[in-house]
Parts: structure tokens; sequence; C-alpha cells
């Protein structure tokens, strides 16, 4: 019984085998993301969250892909994964004399994962001087009720030619650029430009519109961005977006109910409920850090040999150690809260704390 109910476990949770490739294309790979089969969390067929390939691109180099996405770095205390987004573009043409077709523009969809589009790193950026576009969607995340969303912004510049010539860098307020907050829960969406706003009128200096759903702190505005092509040339088309992802559909208390499946299985781990729709992550605790998904994953931090990340530390004693009950008042203040009540033991800790009251 014992060795079937370990046998189980094992199925649940494959961690991380020493055979399992963890890097492509200079990308870490943690799990519960992985390549290859009993290297990341599975959570079904149809669900395309945690299974990465390596793939050679277009460009000659290897990168790890999520579907049809290309993955540039994850985050596992942050819960985070930031992918590559194609930009829209929707310009003049001067041989049929009328603005392109808005066909080839993408629909982002990630309904058939644990994903959701995160609201609070991402904005819709709309470019160009006489741009209107919208992001919506057909539904709101499965999770929530269904309803239809649309969202967008204007960006113009009042006064033509010589407007677009005072345009500022990094500037995105409505003059050359503009920018949108999102909804929360949304995993699908496509961009609309605005038909009555193009730039058949402008096409001699600004020829092109685009948007597109972008990491609000990788951006950065550039005056050219609006007078020529450079938007796309000097990003080859695409931009990061940042995806939310969570390891269970259910909220912490109804995860802990289920031992076999629940992700948290490091000691020293907690279970955090997601903010941007349901499910649940995991993190290390308090004065712990690494990955709580994998047995004994969450390491104590050692404040003292992290000297440039934990700056207040004092040099050359271990909190925890004997010789840390010689502390002075003065070092004992130095030392991280967070330290000084998870190492020091209740009588030093009492001490401590009457000697700074």
């Amino acid at each position: 019984m014992l060795l079937a109910l370990l046998a189980v476990l094992a199925s649940a949770w494959p961690a991380a085998a020493s055979t399992c490739q963890r890097r492509c294309g200079g990308v870490d790979i943690p799990y519960p993301f992985g390549i290859g089969r009993g290297c990341y969390l599975y959570t079904g067929e149809n669900d395309l969250t945690f299974g990465l390939t390596c793939n050679l691109t277009a460009a000659g180099s290897y990168a790890p892909f999520c579907g049809g996405l290309e993955v540039l770095s994850v985050s596992v205390p942050r819960g985070k994964a930031r992918v590559r987004n194609n930009i829209s573009a929707w310009c003049y043409n001067a041989t049929s004399r009328s603005m392109d077709d808005q066909s080839g523009n993408l629909w982002t969809d990630v309904s058939d994962s644990s994903f959701t589009l995160s609201d609070e790193e991402n904005r819709l950026t709309v470019v160009g001087c006489n741009s209107l576009a919208y992001v919506s969607s057909s539904s709101v995340s499965q999770f929530a009720t269904g309803s239809d969303y649309m969202t967008g912004c204007m960006a113009t510049c009042p006064g033509g030619a010589a407007a677009a010539r005072q345009l500022e860098n990094g500037s995105c307020a409505g003059m050359g650029c503009c920018q949108a907050a999102i909804p929360k829960e949304i995993n699908s969406y496509g961009v609309v430009f605005e038909e009555k706003f193009n730039t058949s009128q402008i096409k001699s200096f600004s020829r092109c519109s685009y948007a597109v759903l972008v990491e609000a702190s990788a951006f950065d505005f550039g005056t050219t961005y609006v007078t020529t092509g450079d938007f796309v040339e000097s990003t080859g088309g695409t931009v990061p977006l940042v995806l939310d992802w969570v390891v269970g559909k259910e909220t912490c208390q109804e995860a802990r109910r289920n031992a076999t499946a629940y992700a948290c299985v490091s000691g020293h781990s907690v279970c955090v409920d997601s903010r941007n729709g349901p499910g649940y992550l995991c993190n290390c605790s308090l004065g712990y850090q690494g990955n709580p998904y994998l047995q004994g994953g969450c390491r104590d931090i050692d404040e003292c040999d992290g000297r440039d990340e934990y700056p207040c530390s004092v040099p050359g004693t271990l909190l925890g150690d004997p010789g840390a009950l010689a502390l002075t008042r003065r070092q004992a203040m130095l030392i991280p809260p967070h330290a000084r009540r998870r190492n020091l033991n209740l009588e030093c800790t009492s001490q401590l704390v009457l000697a700074l009251v």
C-alpha cells in the first residue's frame, strides 16, 4: 500500500530529474515548467501551460516555446512568464491608395492553459498621429462570467506634421502615443483599429498606426516610431508580454484538502491565492528562498553570506549560533527583522526585544 502511494506521488510530482533540460537558448526553465514528459507539472492533455519545447527559431538560435508563444523568461516567486508578442500595424498602401486590410492582425488566445494576461504589468499601447485602437475579447476568462470587454485609446498629433516634429521621446500621454489598462482575468484578445482614424491624410509623415499589448516597463516611446517604421524595425516586430500563471484552479483552502495534488511540496513553503482569477501559487516562507514546487526546494537564507543582498547583517556572525547572543544593541538593530525572529532562539529574541525597547 505504501509503495502504491509513493508511486502515485511520484507520478503527480515528477519533480526535477537530473536528466531534465533546464535551459534553452539562454533562458532558465524552472519547475513546474519543463521540456519533455516527466520534467514538468502535468495538468492534463489539453493544458498547455507547463510543457515547453526547445525550438530552432528563424534567427538560427534556440528558444523555449509554449505552444506557439516564444518564452522570454519565467519567474517562480512571482508566478509570471514573459513571452514574445507581435505588434499590429495598420498602414496606408500607396499602390492600392487605401489602408491595408486589418485581417492580418493576430488573435492571442491562452484559454487552453493556466495563463491569464497580467493586468498589472501590461498596457495596450497605440502609436500614431491619427490612431484609435482597441483590444477586445469575445469572452473574459473561462473562470469569470463570460461577458465581452473592449478597451482602447487614441493617439493624435494635433497640428499635423509640425506637431509630429515636436513629439517627445519617452512621453506616451496621447500625443503620438497612448496607453490603456486592461481588466483582470483576460485570457484572449485581438487588436482592432477604428477605420475612421486612418493615415490616408497624413501618409506623407506618418504612414502607419501601431497597436500592441506590451509589458509597460519594457516600452519606451521614441518619436521615430510615429514618423518612420522604427517601432517594428528596432524591435523585430515583437515586444514582451507578461502572463500570470497558477498551478491549480482551486483556492489554497481547497487545494490543501488533496494532499497528493497539492503543489506546495517543499518544507517552509506557503500557498498564495491568485489575484488575477481563480487558482493558487506557492512561495517560500519568509526567510527562505528557492523553488517551493520541489521537495526541499525552499532553503534557509544565510544573510551573513549574502552581504550584498542583506547589507544589514552583521559580518562574521552566523545568526542562530551561540555567538549571536553577544550582539550589541546597535548590531541587533541592524539585523533584518525576519532574520532576527527566525534565527535567534526565544531567550535571545526576548533579550533583544527588551534591549531595543
